[in-house]
């Protein structure tokens, strides 16, 4: 009996796992992981994010038909301004 309620337990914290993760956009993953993999913490990475993201609306910009221009480049210093804006009002 034990080991069940222990099973439905762990079934439904997978599921609200994933549930939690469909709520950002393919882009938000993309700039949130490879901002953390460059070093800064998920919550600064998420804090730049949303920072860009309400200036830009970059949740519907196809990337792959803005890359190498302009926009692309603006985008960019944007987010990296927002991880250092983030990290100072976060910390690290």
């Amino acid at each position: 009996m034990r080991f069940e309620a222990m099973a439905r337990t762990t079934a439904v914290a997978v599921l609200l796992a994933a549930s939690l993760s469909a709520c950002s956009s393919k882009n938000e993953r993309a700039f949130v992981g490879g901002c953390v993999s460059m070093g800064a913490s998920r919550e600064n990475c998420s804090c730049a994010y949303k920072k860009v993201n309400a200036t830009h609306k970059i949740d519907g910009i196809d990337f792959g038909e803005i890359l190498g221009t302009e926009q692309h480049r603006k985008i960019q210093m944007a987010f990296a301004a927002a991880v250092i804006q983030c990290i100072k009002d976060n910390g690290l």
